[in-house]
């Protein structure tokens, strides 16, 4: 959907191209402002702050690659698209390696290019909605979200569906998936954002422990409780409790639970009197819990009473788009933390960043990373730098065993990834390697967005 005041700037040196994109754009809803050089376009981008921007890579007193990272510099959150004519396909693809959000050639199609454009705009909206709704400030949710994949897409989306019900939420997914921060970004969106959010970790509490931390107790209900203390529930009410790692949770305490869900009251732990309580309930876990349940370890009644509606957060091997932008912001990151000038990675640690399965997930990668940028000798990380395997992986990633677990797709993509890097980008010579045609490949390059590394 356009909003009214989706600006556009279009920055291409021929009047006759700004002219056409400008009554393509203009038509459409959107409000369309000009530049025809860098140094008109930097002003515009600060003061303006357009939601896209065209950006053509030849121009009279910039190379394209060079403006495009000063716009990052200035905003890193504004999308842009590469314009480009067929001869200048590698460096455009190169622009995609330096943050650029697709590309397009010369002469447009306008259906094409207003599809990519709608598209775009909408994943950049809901990236900036989310973290605007005021989880910004957090780093593991800058984190979490750094990407353009289609599986971070579906998960925003999800969210904004999830926050303005007030059903119970289910969240399952690996650790180190963000299940954590999805959870605090649910209750920051929901009408109960300036409510209380109380987590609970139910692995780091035994039985009794959890038992009076959820519920409370009165004065003289055990040892040591020589004054009366609310528990977690009254603490969260009117607003969101988290429930992270349910499946470690006794039985007896999950009848309890269950218990709240269902009738909204308890009573503390050696007390009477029953306390009534308004909290939405979000729950997450590591474990597949109708396997839980067949065990005997965690109760059926409970189980479909969160499952209200559940979301699964998908693994960083099921975003394997967003594994190299996550690398960049870390780098980045840990770069000007640990004053260390590096300013990217290698062909050969960019495969084998994208080949490793990530187990630990985004928690992994970040800490890899760390540890990258701390012992790398150049400005830029090796594989060797990167502890995911030993020596005989980072001199064969070719043999990488993590492969055989990769889709056809995602192992045609670094395939083609690496016949460009030994052609030196050649999509000529390339193809000819391929067996298919140039223009096959030029095809297939833009359905992946495959980087010559």
């Amino acid at each position: 959907m356009v909003t009214a005041k989706d600006k556009i700037l279009v920055i291409d040196d021929q009047p006759s191209v700004r002219f056409g994109l400008r009554r393509l754009l203009e038509g459409e809803g959107y409000r369309v402002l000009e530049a025809e050089t860098g140094a008109q376009a930097l002003p515009i981008v600060t003061e303006n702050a357009p939601e896209l921007i065209l950006l053509d890579l030849r121009l009279p007193d910039v190379n394209g690659l060079e403006l495009l990272t000063r716009i990052k510099e200035i905003d890193d959150d504004v999308p842009v698209i590469i314009l480009t004519a067929h001869g200048t396909i590698e460096t455009a693809i190169l622009a995609l390696k330096n943050g650029a959000e697709n590309f397009f050639t010369k002469p447009f199609d306008a259906e094409s290019i207003l599809i990519l454009i709608a598209k775009t705009l909408e994943q950049s909206r809901a990236r900036r909605e989310l973290l605007l709704a005021g989880l910004a400030e957090e780093r593991t949710a800058s984190e979490f979200f750094h990407g353009h994949s289609e599986a971070i897409l579906r998960i925003y989306q999800t969210i904004e569906r999830l926050a303005q019900s007030d059903s119970t939420v289910l969240l399952q997914g690996e650790t180190g998936t963000g299940k954590g921060v999805i959870a605090r970004l649910i209750h920051r969106l929901s009408a109960r954002h300036e409510k209380p959010f109380v987590a609970v970790n139910c692995a780091g509490l035994s039985r009794e422990l959890l038992e009076s931390e959820l519920f409370g107790h009165e004065k003289g209900a055990f040892t040591g409780a020589v004054t009366s203390k609310p528990g977690l529930f009254e603490l969260a009410h009117p607003g969101t409790i988290f429930f992270d790692e349910i499946a470690e949770m006794e039985p007896a305490i999950q009848a309890r639970v269950l218990t709240v869900l269902e009738e909204k009251r308890f009573r503390r732990v050696g007390g009477i009197q029953e306390k009534e309580v308004d909290v939405r309930v979000v729950a997450a876990t590591n474990r597949n819990l109708q396997t839980e349940i067949k065990r005997g370890r965690f109760r059926e009644d409970l189980y479909y009473r969160l499952n209200v509606m559940p979301l699964t957060m998908p693994p960083l091997k099921a975003r394997r788009d967003d594994i190299l932008p996550l690398a960049k912001h870390f780098i980045a990151h840990y770069s000007q933390k640990l004053n260390r000038r590096v300013h990217g990675v290698t062909p050969k640690a960019e495969v084998l960043l994208e080949t490793y399965n990530w187990p630990g997930n985004i928690r992994e990668l970040r800490n890899v990373i760390e540890r990258a940028v701390i012992l790398c000798s150049g400005d830029r990380i090796h594989a060797s730098d990167l502890p995911l395997g030993g020596p005989e992986l980072w001199e064969s990633v070719k043999e990488d065993e993590a492969e055989q677990f990769l889709s056809l797709d995602e192992v045609e993509r670094l395939h083609i990834q690496r016949i460009l890097a030994a052609t030196g980008n050649n999509l000529s010579r390339g193809a000819e390697i391929l067996g298919v045609t140039r223009s096959t490949l030029y095809n297939k390059m833009r359905r992946y967005q495959a980087e010559p590394s």
